[in-house]
């Protein structure tokens, strides 16, 4: 199933068709910034894992207290009329191996982001009034490895998020388990948030891919770093002049389970 795209760009019918390597090479704005992370990660890229769900599909998720992780709320979604319910978050994964394995026990994301999916042939757009919902918490039971020191949730509202982007140069880091090389971590380091929209979502420059989708955006503060927003959404390669990629802060995040 291909990567998620807001709907107002559907209003662009293209038939034109590009080798893998050119699709990636727009969809990262022409270059690939993206760094392999040298394993055992080490902190804060240790709190990163990837979400298998029950059906098989993979995200990318990143845990922030011991119980507890965030992704995004798609990933649950992907088949119309059913919840793809979360199965493991593999902390540090690399390869095959983590440094700790969680049971997903729960998954909590809006109803009002489920109403804002629309579904064609294999693909899965969000509505515009929707994308601000795309964000989950994961509740979470340790099942072996050795726990990782969590990522630190931003904590504070719009004013102070937004002063916290502009001390950071409005740069983040991202990082995933992209389509390309799913089996270990890739990060995009200070990369470019372009807008911090009136939904409390980002648009951004970072190089993302299919597998990244609920990956972390962290800044660097005084006191370490701090995770601000999930990786929501992408346009297909075609439209990439047309839009940013858009991730959700955590200020959209549910009541916490």
């Amino acid at each position: 199933m291909r990567y998620l795209v807001s709907l107002f760009l559907l209003a662009v019918t293209v038939t034109a068709h590009a080798d893998p390597a050119s699709e990636r090479k727009a969809l990262f704005f022409g270059r690939d910034d993206r760094v392999a992370i040298s394993a055992p990660y080490a902190a804060p890229y240790a709190a990163i894992g990837q979400l298998e769900t029950r059906a098989a599909s993979t995200c990318t998720a990143t845990l922030v207290a011991p119980d507890l992780a965030v992704t995004a709320a798609h990933c649950f979604l992907m088949d119309k009329g059913k919840i793809d319910a979360g199965l493991w978050f593999k902390a540090g994964f690399h390869k095959g191996h983590y440094q700790a394995r969680y049971r997903v026990v729960d998954q909590v994301f809006h109803p009002k982001f489920r109403a804002g999916l629309v579904y064609k042939g294999d693909d899965v757009y969000i509505e515009p009034s929707a994308a601000r919902y795309d964000i989950a918490w994961l509740k979470l039971e340790r099942a072996d490895g050795t726990a990782p020191a969590p990522i630190p949730l931003f904590k504070g509202d719009r004013q102070t998020l937004s002063a916290a982007l502009k001390g950071a140069g409005y740069r983040a880091t991202q990082a995933g388990f992209a389509e390309d090389h799913d089996d270990i971590l890739t990060a995009h380091r200070d990369c470019t948030i372009t807008k911090f929209r009136s939904n409390n979502t980002l648009y951004h420059r970072c190089d993302t891919l299919s597998g990244d989708s609920g990956s972390p955006l962290f800044i660097n503060t005084d006191g370490g770093p701090q995770l601000i927003a999930v990786q929501s959404s992408a346009p297909d390669w075609f439209n990439r002049k047309k839009a940013d990629n858009v991730a959700v802060t955590v200020l959209q995040l549910p009541e916490r389970p």
